[in-house]
């Protein structure tokens, strides 16, 4: 009898034991399930605010305002992370933004495995986000006049951006730029781009993506025809996309390096076979890229931009 009560409490004993280790083990999933679930979600929230505060200060770059806008984005994105610009082998110049973020998300049952939490309950979570500006290789919404690279502002003298700039065209001497500024594109690149086309895309630009280190032919249409619309431009001080080229003859058409965003001021004379227009370049963010396919060379961005996050 006696032996068969010491083996009853023995059995009791392991039961106990296994009851406790199943429960701990249920916590544990219980913690993983609703704890692991809330950090996530936070994590996934707090990477979507560096993101967004990325992106938005890469647009100011490479002013140093690019750091405050996007601290000031995270915080509206998010209730108040901390957000940090660590300095970073990723990022060695200015075309560059890296941002951190830390946050706090509360823990409910992953307490009971002690350290996990901090004394007020909470585990921190962290994202991090990196912006990349840089000239792209493909564009769309182009307008067809080509200006010849001694024209064109580059990223590095940024004071050339905004100044008065003259443009001329002179008929018979299109491919020389001593005397013309600027020539007129066949973005179809099929050699019968007339008037109407170059209105079009004038007005519109153009809708399919057109890439650099192509040649395009000269357009044959009459140049007198778009006068209005480079008109209409100025009075709405609309920002067109114009190719960049090196060279340019008949024969080869105009050898597009790049991409410069152009405001036109006045339409100063545009009869017989003198033109002549006046503007200013800016910079300009295109926007409708997912990828810029990024030019390398600061010599060939000549303002145009496209932001990409790289991390």
């Amino acid at each position: 009898m006696k032996a068969l009560v010491r083996r009853a409490r023995s059995e009791s004993g392991q039961v106990f034991v296994f009851v406790v280790v199943v429960l701990f083990v249920l916590v544990g999933m219980a913690a993983l399930v609703i704890d692991g679930g809330s950090w996530y979600r936070a994590q996934r929230q707090l990477q979507s605010a560096a993101d967004a505060a990325a992106l938005a200060g890469a647009q100011e770059l490479p002013t140093g305002s690019a750091e405050a806008v996007a601290a000031d984005y995270a915080q509206k994105n998010y209730t108040a992370p901390s957000v940090t610009f660590p300095v970073d082998a990723a990022c060695p110049d200015t075309s560059c933004l890296d941002v951190s973020a830390n946050a706090k998300a509360p823990g409910f049952l992953a307490g009971v495995f002690g350290s996990i939490l901090d004394a007020d309950g909470n585990v921190t979570v962290g994202a991090r986000a990196e912006a990349r500006i840089s000239a792209p290789e493909l564009l769309k919404n182009v307008a067809p006049i080509g200006l010849h690279v001694s024209q064109a502002c580059i990223v590095t003298d940024p004071t050339c951006f905004g100044q008065p700039n003259t443009l001329t065209l002179v008929e018979g001497e299109e491919f020389d730029p001593t005397k013309s500024k600027f020539g007129l594109l066949d973005l179809d690149r099929n050699g019968s781009a007339g008037a109407g086309d170059m209105k079009n895309w004038l007005e519109d630009g153009y809708p399919d993506y057109l890439p650099i280190n192509m040649s395009y032919p000269p357009a044959n249409g009459e140049k007198n025809g778009i006068k209005k619309q480079l008109e209409d431009a100025a009075d709405d001080q609309r920002v067109l996309l114009f190719p960049i080229y090196d060279t340019a003859s008949a024969s080869t058409g105009y050898h597009v390096i790049g991409w410069a965003a152009f405001v036109i001021d006045d339409v100063v004379k545009w009869a017989g076979k003198d033109h002549e227009m006046t503007g200013h370049f800016v910079t300009f963010i295109a926007t409708d890229l997912a990828a810029g396919n990024p030019i390398s060379d600061p010599k060939f961005d000549f303002g145009v931009h496209v932001i990409t996050l790289t991390k």
